[in-house]
């Protein structure tokens, strides 16, 4: 059990032991909508475990309030279920293309400064070719493949 409902579960035994109400004061429920996520985890929770006692008796000596907030807590549109920002799905985008962006830049960037390695040039390939002609190396393919295929036409 977290800290959150023990806390509660302490005050509503030691109200219960006190023969202390377990009805929720309408100051701490009223307008609980709009102040639920400013509200401490400690009093969300004794909130919620002294509505929960409430509702486990007969939902008729409930006032309005007491119900409102009991549905909102069970229900409402706080934490798991808070509603999507609308300018989130915006804001990772642009985020994601700047860092596409970037990275696409740096690579080409990149390409640009890395050295011409010397035996990739055309004229290392033409003298590579040269020598297994002279070496007659690889008569099936390659370079003296097509000198052989040039000699038999």
């Amino acid at each position: 059990m977290n800290s959150l409902s023990t806390v509660g579960l302490r005050s509503l035994k030691l109200s219960m032991s006190r023969g202390i109400s377990t009805r929720v004061s309408a100051a701490s429920i009223a307008s609980l909508e709009s102040r639920w996520g400013k509200l401490p985890e400690a009093e969300q929770g004794a909130i919620a475990d002294r509505l929960a006692v409430a509702e486990k008796g007969d939902w008729k000596n409930m006032s309005l309030e007491e119900k409102r907030a009991s549905y909102y807590i069970a229900y409402g549109e706080h934490g798991a279920r808070n509603p999507k920002d609308p300018n989130l799905t915006k804001a990772v985008m642009a985020y994601s293309s700047v860092f596409v962006l970037v990275a696409f830049g740096m690579y080409a960037w990149w390409q640009t400064q890395k050295p011409v390695v010397r035996t990739m040039t055309p004229e290392w390939k033409a003298a590579e070719d040269a020598r297994a002609i002279e070496l007659q190396q690889n008569p099936f393919q390659g370079a003296y493949a097509e000198e052989l295929k040039k000699q038999n036409k």
